[in-house]
């Protein structure tokens, strides 16, 4: 019996605020942190946790993200969308993506370290700062390129 181990990363996306994007650009360790810190919290710290997440992130406009990404990949045969979830299921580069759009954050789950939304959320918006909080990974999403040559 061959048994498959799949391994799926599991990326948060936050709309930073610009003046928070230029204090950490050359420090995302930490604001990766500070996120971190907000993600552990424990549940009776969940107003002062929500408080600061307010100073240091944006909301998002769900029906307008919705749009453009539906916009710039409706036509490709390997995107489909439900509510929400857009999903890119590609099985010639062996990608399975998952991203729900929600008010607070975006969830990625993907099978791939380089998920294609990557590309299309950098052209949406530079300020999105991802974090895989399991596997301790972390960048701005203006910082892609960078990442991948490297």
């Amino acid at each position: 019996m061959i048994i498959l181990v799949i391994k799926v990363r599991i990326y948060y996306i936050f709309n930073i605020k610009e003046s928070i994007v230029k204090l950490y650009q050359n420090n995302p360790a930490g604001l990766y942190k500070i996120l971190e810190n907000i993600y552990f919290m424990r549940e009776d710290e969940v107003d002062y946790g929500y408080n600061l997440f307010c100073q240091i992130a944006k909301m998002n406009e769900i029906m307008d993200l919705n749009n453009q990404i539906y916009i710039k990949l409706h036509k490709d045969i390997t995107y489909s969308k439900i509510d929400n979830e857009h999903v890119i299921n590609d099985l010639y580069h062996d990608e399975v993506s998952i991203l729900k759009i929600k008010a607070s954050r975006l969830l990625l789950e993907s099978n791939k370290s380089y998920s294609s939304f990557f590309k299309i959320l950098n052209e949406i918006n530079k300020h999105y700062f991802v974090c895989d909080f399991k596997e301790k990974d972390f960048f701005f999403i203006s910082n892609l390129h960078n990442l991948i040559k490297s």
